[in-house]
């Protein structure tokens, strides 16, 4: 058995390695083959890649073949519908950070856009004197909410996979848009 004080007299590299050492022990039901992992990944990307490409014609589509003005049905559930769904969006998400849950960084990401998404069809279906209280709602309250949710959902998942590359042994000093997911690099950086 290591004892705490063995721990500490270890260097950074050192506990690093018994880290990764630790983890390599794990039955290997408990880790997902690399193998899975990247048939995984590229198919995720194969299928997003499509289908925003496929969004291209629809949107054009779209912009020819829309009216100007139309008259929606169900138009006072529609937006209390939107709203009661992010009422339940921000709720879920002050819960996931009142109890330190790892899913708030999914539910800040998910609030985030919601209202973003909500100052957009606010300013876009308003006219006469509620475009302006649309304006201020957006720009005084939604997008900067929106934007410091963003904010706090990068800087959660920045500080979890720094404390990953720290006890795996990595340099954390890796921006998040550079920083492979799961801190597991790709194979050409491996062999590298």
């Amino acid at each position: 058995m290591i004892e705490d004080a063995e721990l500490r007299a270890m260097s950074a590299e050192e506990r690093a390695d018994l880290a990764r050492r630790l983890a390599e022990l794990q039955p290997r039901l408990a880790r997902r083959s690399l193998a899975a992992t990247e048939r995984a990944r590229r198919r995720f990307v194969v299928i997003l890649g499509v289908a925003s490409v496929l969004m291209i014609p629809w949107i054009v589509l779209l912009a020819i073949r829309l009216p100007p003005r139309y008259l929606a049905s169900h138009w006072p559930l529609t937006w209390v519908g939107f709203d009661v769904a992010l009422m339940f969006a921000l709720a879920f998400t002050a819960w996931a950070a009142l109890r330190r849950r790892q899913v708030v960084v999914l539910a800040a990401l998910v609030s985030g856009t919601l209202l973003a998404c909500d100052a957009w069809f606010d300013i876009m279906t308003a006219s006469g004197p509620d475009r302006w209280v649309s304006l201020a709602t957006a720009f005084v309250v939604e997008l900067p909410l929106a934007g410091w949710l963003f904010f706090v959902s990068h800087h959660l998942v920045r500080l979890s996979m720094r404390r990953l590359m720290v006890l795996s042994g990595q340099s954390p000093d890796i921006s998040l848009a550079r920083l492979p997911a799961l801190g597991v690099p790709s194979r050409e950086r491996q062999a590298a």
